[in-house]
Parts: C-alpha cells; structure tokens; sequence
C-alpha cells in the first residue's frame, strides 16, 4: 500500500502524484508538467482537486485505524 496519491492537473490534463500526509485543505502545489498553481479545497468544483483530497483522506483514516489495532492486537499478546 503506497501514501501517494494521484492527481490530474485541470489545465494540462497529466497526472502526477503527492505523499497523503500533504494532501490537505488549503494545501498548495505547482503542476510539474505546466506550473499551474494548485489549491486543495474541499468547495471546489473541480473533481480534479476533489477527488485527491478525499483519497487522501481516506488513506490518511485507513493508516490511524490500522495503528490503532496493532496497538490493541499487541496489548492483548502482552502478559499483564
């Protein structure tokens, strides 16, 4: 399972890709194909920007509910 998520640029149509972790609202990114400055906001009409913030998200509540229950698998192995 990789923490990068996938983008596609509104005005040059390429996709790139950035770290989950990044991904947030207000978050702000050039394309590195076209340098088109790029705004994450969960109001935006474009899905392009829509999409990747949510997925990022998504990922982001996947890998802190995976954490959690390797901690209460551990907790239950360990004597006490």
């Amino acid at each position: 399972m990789t923490d990068r998520i996938k983008i596609l640029c509104s005005k040059c149509k390429k996709p790139f890709s950035e770290r989950a972790a990044r991904l947030r609202e207000g978050y702000q990114m050039q394309c590195p194909h076209c340098m088109k400055l790029i705004t994450f906001d969960s109001s935006s009409e474009d899905p392009n920007i829509r999409r990747p913030l949510k997925a990022a998200r998504d990922f982001r509540h996947a890998a802190e509910d995976a954490i959690v229950l390797a901690r209460m698998a551990e907790a239950q192995k360990s004597p006490g």
